[in-house]
């Protein structure tokens, strides 16, 4: 089943038309920004374009929506995995939904508020990944502020600007613009180096490209060795495997789930073996997606 779901790929590029695009909302998010690039980079037309939130809503909306596809935060380069993006994307019932390409969206975090100055400030309300990421920022200017957390970054600015001048939001500069904020402060991230990767889910098979890497989800035996003896496989087949995730099987104490992803696409003979192999050791294996990286800053 591996090998058939992108048997019939091909070297390319492909126009995208869908009815609806979902990505994690509301307006004015880093989402919206992974989107914008992901449209450019793809030539993605969609009928609508459709902000949500939380992250499991989003999975369950395209999960059911057969014309659909979405746009979602799957890792931060100092924060890590987006758990809820990865437990969630291995429940998917249809599992035609697959990654299809991913792009890397700088992230720059700015104070803003309907207030021009910091001193009136008494709430702050952001993402929990946002808030961490500005942690040393917060401690320092404000040791004393409420700290609120929110579904997104743009949530927190469009909260902000229904609040008065003691509330103010961790967020992109465009959303500043959106929800008509002042900006106190600009970079606030502790690491200026901030990045976030967004991955295109959809049921499109997508063209095979020369920098493909490939998501795979998989479960072993509780039992000693029987992780290593995937990883050999890799190994075996001189396949780079650059990212590897454990996640609570949430089955039974001491199980866990696997996320790696690994350097080629699944219609690569040495990435088709060792799947196939791997397939015999596990108790189950499936490909989440064989994709393009459309920004390459990470």
């Amino acid at each position: 089943m591996i090998k058939l779901y992108y048997q019939n790929c091909k070297v390319g590029k492909m126009d995208i038309k869908v009815k609806n695009l979902y990505y994690l909302g509301p307006e004015g998010s880093y989402a919206q920004s992974a989107v914008k690039q992901f449209v450019t980079d793809l030539k993605i037309s969609a009928e609508n374009y459709i902000p949500l939130n939380p992250i499991t809503r989003i999975l369950q909306t395209i999960d059911a929506d057969k014309n659909s596809i979405a746009v979602l935060p799957i890792e931060n380069s100092i924060e890590g995995i987006v758990r809820e993006t990865i437990d969630n994307i291995i429940r998917l019932e249809d599992t035609s939904v697959k990654i299809c390409a991913e792009t890397v969206i700088p992230v720059c975090h700015c104070l803003m508020s309907k207030s021009e100055n910091k001193e009136n400030i008494t709430h702050i309300l952001s993402h929990p990944q946002a808030l961490a990421q500005c942690s040393g920022y917060l401690c320092k200017n404000f040791p004393n502020a409420v700290i609120l957390k929110t579904a997104s970054t743009s949530e927190a600015a469009d909260i902000t600007n229904q609040k008065d001048g003691h509330y103010a939001a961790i967020a992109g500069e465009n959303a500043s613009e959106l929800y008509g904020l002042n900006i106190l402060d600009k970079g606030i991230n502790d690491e200026k180096d901030n990045k976030t990767r967004f991955i295109l889910l959809s049921r499109e098979k997508f063209p095979v490209t020369e920098d493909s890497r490939t998501s795979v989800f998989f479960t072993v035996k509780n039992e000693p060795g029987s992780l290593v003896q995937v990883l050999n496989i890799f190994q075996k087949f001189n396949i780079n495997m650059f990212y590897i995730e454990s996640r609570p099987s949430r089955k039974k104490m001491g199980e866990y789930n696997f996320f790696v992803n690994l350097e080629g696409h699944v219609s690569d003979k040495n990435i088709s073996a060792a799947l196939n192999l791997a397939e015999r050791i596990t108790n189950k294996i499936s490909v989440l997606g064989s994709y393009s990286v459309y920004s390459k800053q990470m």
